[in-house]
């Protein structure tokens, strides 16, 4: 069963959200666990050092086909409706908004949207992904159109990591080099003439799996958000880990958060149609396989909200 509005689960999200889209979600599924808050300068960890959500009116978003909104040149994105029996919604890799745009809508933000399904930080790291769009070229295509943004009032989102850490497999560990070029690319946003200062870097680069040199990732740019801290950005992170581990694992496990399928709802990332569709679409974690549906991304932003909102160092 669907309806025409969402509930927050946590009543804090108020504290956030300005104004709420209306938008088919599942009745059921919902956020069981509360991001665990830490300070910058320490091990990696969910943190908001500076950044004020009750300003911001627009949303600058790059990243991989978790934060695909089905156009990638910051324009309006196409409605996140699934038409006849095309499984992606608007284009998008699931079947409905994405976290950044239910984060958009929740603060009452325009969202300028420039990922691209498949991205990594910097492609020529990585020989395996040769052709697929990456953060240096998401960064620049923004900075070619000359966007005048008010700084103060611009929340700069970016979210990539699991592509280049299944690129390891083939390629070799090049995450160290990947962070320290993501960190450099944000630099080179909150330098002139986009003047950033506001910053949040989102991760989940095993979307359920742990590695020592995903968590060497991790802590790399964590770190390197705090040094940008202390050159007075505002700047937050958060760490998606503990939500894939409370789903996939038994504490609290799938069945706490209202999902009837851990798994997904549609088997096959590359067919064009809904056959094989599973029997419950809306309480389903994944829609096409290791990609959130419409209720996951709804409770992903549900968790940046949270850590938006209480853990404030």
């Amino acid at each position: 069963m669907v309806h025409q509005s969402w509930t927050p689960f946590f009543p804090l999200l108020s504290v956030v959200a300005a104004i709420i889209v209306p938008q088919q979600t599942s009745e059921v599924v919902h956020l069981a666990i509360t991001p665990t808050c830490g300070k910058l300068g320490g091990t990696f960890t969910n943190v908001n050092a500076g950044i004020v959500t009750s300003g911001i009116k627009t949303l600058v978003a790059f990243g991989d086909s978790y934060t695909f909104g089905g156009r990638s040149d910051g324009g309006p994105l196409p409605p996140a409706v699934l038409t006849g029996t095309n499984p992606r919604a608007g284009g998008r890799v699931t079947d409905g908004p994405v976290w950044a745009e239910d984060v958009a809508s929740d603060l009452g933000a325009t969202i300028k949207d420039y990922a691209v399904a498949g991205a990594v930080v910097n492609v020529t790291l990585w020989p395996s992904k040769a052709g697929q769009s990456d953060f240096v070229h998401q960064a620049a295509l923004f900075l070619s159109q000359n966007n005048v943004l008010d700084p103060t009032t611009t929340l700069y989102a970016v979210f990539f990591g699991i592509n280049d850490f299944s690129a390891t497999a083939t390629d070799g560990n090049h995450l160290p080099q990947a962070a320290a070029d993501l960190l450099s690319l944000i630099q080179q946003l909150t330098a002139p003439p986009t003047n950033a200062k506001q910053i949040l870097v989102v991760d989940d680069y095993g979307f359920g799996t742990h590695a020592a040199i995903g968590d060497a990732w991790k802590q790399a740019v964590f770190t390197g958000l705090s040094t940008l801290r202390a050159q007075g950005l505002n700047v937050a992170f958060v760490d998606f880990a503990p939500l894939w581990d409370g789903v996939l694992g038994s504490t609290p496990g799938f069945a706490a958060f209202g999902y009837e399928n851990p798994g997904d709802c549609i088997p096959n990332a590359k067919q064009t149609d809904l056959s094989g569709e599973c029997a419950t679409p809306s309480n389903s974690f994944y829609w096409l396989p290791s990609h959130p549906s419409k209720e996951t991304h709804r409770i992903m932003a549900d968790y940046v909200n949270l850590v938006l909102a209480n853990c404030k160092a």
